[in-house]
């Protein structure tokens, strides 16, 4: 018989010491682009700070609960996932965007991002569905099934809008399936489809008349894109990435030291961070930031390889995709080799509820990785386990 049991030996302290280290390092970079340097302490960065504190506790906790227990709820996570989604459609518009849910006081939203939990939500979510029908997954009614079920809250977080935080799930999805094993067959479908998908969006950007483009993005998407392969004819979409990569290009190889960033840059504490790291600290500064995202990245498919268990090897492969892909969108808008999308920098943007959803989504692969099978008869001396 087999049970499952955690070892306390095999919590991994690089990956926990790393995630408070990049946290610490956002922390004062928050502090950098608020006013830290000339003494002035904003509520953007107390509030960072009491998020990001809390936040080890919620990562400790999701470590030390069992992931197994936490899975067994997925079908309510799945539903509270969706109900924040619909509810957060019906808050007051703030900068043209339906994406807080809470209350407004003083003309500032106080609230969480249902579309930040929805990462963690959907990781749970789509690892317990694999798991469940892992030897089944290649039915079509059951990758119906996830495609569906992953598809309504990308809808629901596409239209507030918000494109960038949309395509996390999807990219938490197709890495679970692929660990889970999907038939060949419907990657090379999904292939034939996208290439022709790729090739009429194109086709659409370049009509005067786009029959699908309009309906699907807002009119300063389209510009944002169409400024992006061609910056030469309008500078409206693109002024954000030129103030990001002029101020990350000014930091040059060492940077101009902290709190010494002197070009102003939109949304400085959250979407564009990296461009500040890269004026205060320079190309090794940023390249020092990068090293630590892939080691926690890569410390994340180390516990999904180890993993005995299939459901912590998808929780572990979900989180690492959704910490990479999102550090890859990120950076790239901000060396401006991507459109502009806002989207945070994992661990070092301000936002509470980022913060608190990656350290969570980091506790639950600890926890993956102290977690071991085990047989009736290592307890009984006679297996590895015995004393």
């Amino acid at each position: 018989m087999v049970g499952i049991r955690r070892n306390l030996r095999s919590f991994d302290i690089v990956l926990f010491v790393l995630v408070l280290l990049l946290s610490a390092f956002g922390l004062l970079m928050v502090g950098s682009t608020t006013g830290l340097g000339n003494g002035v302490v904003s509520a953007t960065f107390i509030s960072q700070l009491v998020f990001a504190s809390t936040g080890v506790g919620i990562m400790l906790l999701a470590a030390f609960i069992n992931f197994e227990t936490i899975c067994k709820f997925y079908l309510p996570i799945y539903g509270i996932n969706i109900i924040f989604l619909v509810a957060v459609l019906f808050m007051p518009e703030q900068a043209g965007v339906h994406r807080w849910l809470g209350v407004e006081i003083g003309g500032t939203m106080l609230g969480v991002q249902p579309s930040e939990f929805a990462k963690i939500f959907m990781v749970i979510f789509l690892a317990k569905i694999i798991d469940k029908y892992k030897e089944k997954i290649n039915h079509p009614l059951i990758i119906g099934l996830i495609l569906a079920s992953t598809a309504l809250p990308v809808v629901l977080i596409f239209i507030q809008p918000s494109w960038s935080a949309s395509i996390i799930p999807l990219a938490i999805m197709l890495a679970m399936l692929f660990v889970g094993r999907l038939s060949y067959k419907y990657i090379i479908v999904a292939v034939l489809i996208v290439i022709p998908a790729a090739l009429f969006f194109f086709i659409e950007l370049h009509s005067e008349n786009p029959l699908i483009l309009a309906n699907l993005l807002e009119d300063y998407q389209i510009g944002r894109i169409w400024n992006f392969f061609y910056p030469e004819l309008g500078t409206d979409g693109t002024f954000q990435n030129e103030r990001a990569w002029a101020a990350f290009s000014s930091g040059l190889l060492t940077g101009r030291g902290l709190f010494n960033n002197e070009i102003a840059v939109p949304f400085a504490s959250n979407d564009f961070i990296f461009a500040i790291i890269g004026a205060e600290f320079g190309f090794l500064g940023s390249l020092a930031v990068l090293v630590v995202i892939l080691i926690i990245v890569a410390r994340c498919f180390m516990i999904a390889h180890r993993s005995q268990v299939f459901l912590g090897k998808l929780i572990a492969v979900g989180v690492g995709v959704a910490i990479a892909f999102q550090s890859f969108v990120h950076v790239g808008v901000n060396t401006w080799i991507l459109p502009n999308t806002g989207i945070n920098l994992p661990f070092v943007s301000s936002g509470g509820s980022a913060i608190w959803v990656f350290m969570a989504m980091v506790g639950l692969v600890l926890n993956v990785g102290m977690t071991q099978e085990y047989s009736m008869f290592d307890d009984l001396g006679g297996g590895k386990g015995g004393r």
